[in-house]
């Protein structure tokens, strides 16, 4: 007896590129960017693996584009808020609470990027793509605590300390969500937004 073959479904080019990018995303975050080949991949989508080739010339290229269009949706994110009118203090706690509706998104990059890192496996524009994330990260928050300072809203720190620390925690919180199983991520950033606000480095309360 002949198989009956599955009819897929026929995407536009676009749609398509978007459904393999979403699939990788899940993929490589469920697994290990190491251990998810192209046919996974394919399998997934109910597509031809050499269809993926056809818009990514290899996994590495997927694994950029992957976390490209991650990055690109949490400043998408922070660039669609209303910050009209904030000040530095205000500005940062809404770029903290910017991150809670895209959360099971960026859990994902999170996850991608630590597997990545640790692996043996380099790739120099990821690299690139990576550092330019936390740069981007620092040089914001290093602005909105100069400006702060500047505006007597918060207490004179260190700077590139402080930034770091607040940058640290909130990866922490993402990776606590994933170690820990729980789905604690808003009332997370909640707490921290409310460090950001407290004594310790606000003046006043606002």
């Amino acid at each position: 007896m002949l198989a009956i073959k599955k009819n897929r479904k026929r995407l536009d080019p676009a749609t398509r590129a978007d459904l393999i990018l979403g699939t990788a995303l899940r993929l490589f975050a469920e697994q290990h960017y190491n251990a998810v080949s192209v046919r996974d991949i394919a399998e997934a989508c109910d597509i031809n693996a050499a269809l993926i080739y056809y818009y990514f010339e290899n996994k590495d290229a997927l694994l950029r584009q992957v976390l490209g269009q991650a990055i690109g949706q949490l400043q998408a994110a922070y660039d669609a808020s209303e910050r009209h009118s904030l000040n530095p203090a205000q500005e940062l706690t809404l770029w903290l609470k910017v991150h809670v509706p895209i959360a099971p998104m960026i859990t994902r990059m999170v996850k991608i990027m630590a597997d990545y890192s640790a692996s043996s496996i380099r790739d120099a524009e990821t690299d690139q793509l990576i550092l330019k994330f936390y740069v981007r990260e620092r040089e914001f928050l290093e602005s909105c605590l100069r400006r702060g300072i500047a505006g007597k809203i918060f207490h004179p720190v260190d700077v590139a300390s402080t930034a770091r620390a607040i940058s640290l925690q909130l990866d922490g919180i993402f990776y606590a969500s994933q170690a820990r199983g729980d789905e604690r991520i808003g009332q997370d950033i909640e707490n921290l937004c409310a460090i950001v606000e407290g004594p310790a480095l606000c003046t006043r309360r606002r």
